[in-house]
């Protein structure tokens, strides 16, 4: 076990070395994975678990995106196990979020859904991005939450376990529900 914590201390060290910026004292569990370095700017006291993975694409299937990927989390933001980020456009994700385990943020899929597109397999389509993903400071983010493309989510917001967001959300509000409404208002 000590070796493999060696092992991802020394890949941490080095993927960060390649990121536009890294603030000091972040950490990741075992197993992560990051690409497009180059894109990406973390925060300082980062804090990211098992087996997350953080994807800024600029090619896909050999091909350049339409986009120049950009992902910024800010700081003392914590990933749990197994969250997903996967951009082609835009992911800024403010100061103090908490995401719980299995939550995915996306801002992009397979194909723009043309008639033409369909008859090609998902994973050969080009990708497309919806518009950016802005994540406002202190969100409490619900294991195995879906952000969609073209989402602003406010500050100080909760969202609940197994929601699907799909639309913007105000600051101080509660929400859940795929897709996710406002439960309630944060006084």
């Amino acid at each position: 076990m000590l070796i493999y914590k060696i092992i991802k201390n020394i890949k941490w060290m080095f993927l960060k070395r390649k990121m536009c910026y890294a603030g000091s004292n972040s950490r990741v569990g075992i197993d992560f994975s990051v690409s497009g370095c180059e894109y990406i700017s973390i925060g300082k006291n980062f804090r990211g678990g098992k087996h997350i993975i953080i994807d800024a694409i600029d090619k896909y299937n050999g091909k350049p995106t339409d986009y120049s990927p950009v992902i910024k989390i800010g700081d003392n933001v914590t990933l749990t196990d197994n969250c997903y980020i996967s951009c082609c456009n835009e992911i800024i994700i403010g100061d103090g979020c908490l995401f719980g385990a299995n939550s995915f943020v996306c801002d992009n899929s397979h194909g723009n859904l043309s008639k033409e597109e369909r008859t090609i397999i998902p994973s050969k389509r080009n990708l497309y991005s919806k518009g950016p993903i802005h994540i406002g400071s202190s969100v409490w983010i619900g294991r195995n939450v879906c952000i969609m493309p073209n989402v602003t989510i406010g500050n100080n917001v909760v969202i609940g376990a197994n929601s699907v967001v799909t639309h913007n959300v105000p600051d101080d509000v509660i929400i859940a529900g795929t897709p996710a409404k406002i439960l309630k208002i944060i006084e």
